[in-house]
């Protein structure tokens, strides 16, 4: 499967021109620090919240939700901001911004600060998925915000519309210590669900080439553990994250200063979170798609709503159709150059089909499936 990935993922330019757009996210972090220790019901997180919320209003987001619920005598704020897509699937790019013993630049004012310049830098852009930006409260005591969220707000009903969440929590980097040329992207390895793994496997196997392609860190795949995707993790949703390489020698304690930061890492961790964002919200004009003529063959409706017809110049030794991260979703050998598929099953989304004939050839065309 990761080969696959592989041949399907290739270095876009429009991807590109669109992280040329980011702003400094390092005035985020300044900001973000500025509040101080971010404690339970300090009236420094109260602010820190207030503070969130303007940035997604001066970015013209107008669906903007602050979940408040007390746990243990102190209020709770997650907040959650939607962009809508063309279709009713969507991805979650989350992370905390309570802190622990200090004002939390990189743990996670750099997590807020990406996620803040992502929402900024795909405002105006048209998605295929939808995606909700969240900041999750009380993360430092176990969770309690994004469990919350799993649990009350989407229910217990499995929400087979989430495609993907992706967190973001302290990418700050560490000034002067190892590793700050690399980025941990983080998988699922927990089997007490084990369906969500392989997905999750082969979307940060994305998430590596992508750092790849559009950073200059080197990627590290290690286990997801102890941060906001937990909850969806244990409630059977496709989770991935992004996290610092270099040593935590700052966390938890006053020293977590911006001035304690690597901010060329940190620059290049918000690049790497903008494109992943792009990448699965699928933006319709920054789809990379491989293959050479494509008028070697034709697909029609498309886009389509159930029905498929492919009609090649030569018959084709295979047909796959693939999902944007390259997973195979069927795979069929035909007897002619006409066929016609059937797209039962298939959810709204952009997908690729892929023809493979004798000569060693192989094209590919995107196709859109509406619902």
């Amino acid at each position: 499967m990761c080969a696959v990935q592989g041949r399907a993922q290739k270095y876009n330019p429009n991807i590109n021109e669109a992280l040329s757009g980011i702003n400094d996210p390092v005035q985020l972090v300044r900001q973000f620090e500025s509040f101080g220790t971010k404690s339970p019901g300090s009236t420094e997180k109260f602010h820190t919240a207030r503070w969130i919320i303007d940035q997604y209003q001066q970015l013209g987001y107008d669906s903007i939700r602050l979940d408040s619920f007390l746990d243990a005598g102190t209020m709770v704020r997650n907040i959650v901001v939607t962009k809508t897509g063309l279709d009713s699937s969507y991805i979650v790019v989350c992370g905390h911004y309570d802190t622990r013993n200090g004002p939390g630049a990189s743990d996670n004012g750099s997590g807020v600060a990406a996620i803040i310049e992502t929402a900024r830098v795909v405002k105006d852009l048209n998605t295929i998925r939808g995606v909700q930006f969240i900041h999750f409260d009380k993360e430092e005591d176990g969770f309690v915000g994004s469990d919350y969220h799993v649990k009350q707000v989407i229910g217990q009903q499995f929400d087979s519309n989430l495609y993907l969440v992706l967190n973001i929590d302290q990418i700050g980097g560490s000034k002067g210590q190892p590793g700050n040329d690399q980025i941990t992207c983080e998988r699922d390895e927990d089997n007490n669900i084990s369906s969500n793994n392989a997905p999750s496997w082969l979307i940060t196997d994305t998430i590596a080439n992508l750092s790849k392609l559009y950073t200059t860190l080197k990627p590290e795949i290690e286990k997801a553990f102890l941060s906001d995707y937990i909850p969806f993790e244990l409630e059977g949703y496709v989770i991935t994250g992004l996290y610092q390489s270099a040593s935590d020698v700052f966390g938890h304690s006053a020293a977590d200063t911006l001035e304690n930061m690597d901010t060329v890492s940190f620059k290049q961790a918000v690049r790497l979170t903008v494109a992943s964002t792009i990448h699965f919200a699928q933006v319709d004009k920054f789809i990379s798609v491989e293959g050479g003529d494509l008028n070697v063959f034709a697909l029609y409706p498309n886009p389509t709503h159930s029905t498929l017809h492919i009609r090649s110049h030569d018959v084709a030794v295979s047909v796959v159709i693939r999902d944007i991260t390259g997973r195979i979703l069927l795979q069929q050998h035909p007897l002619e150059n006409n066929m016609d598929i059937t797209l039962n099953g298939f959810r709204a989304g952009n997908y690729l089909v892929s023809l493979s004939f004798k000569n060693g050839y192989e094209a590919t065309k995107r196709l859109v499936i509406l619902k």
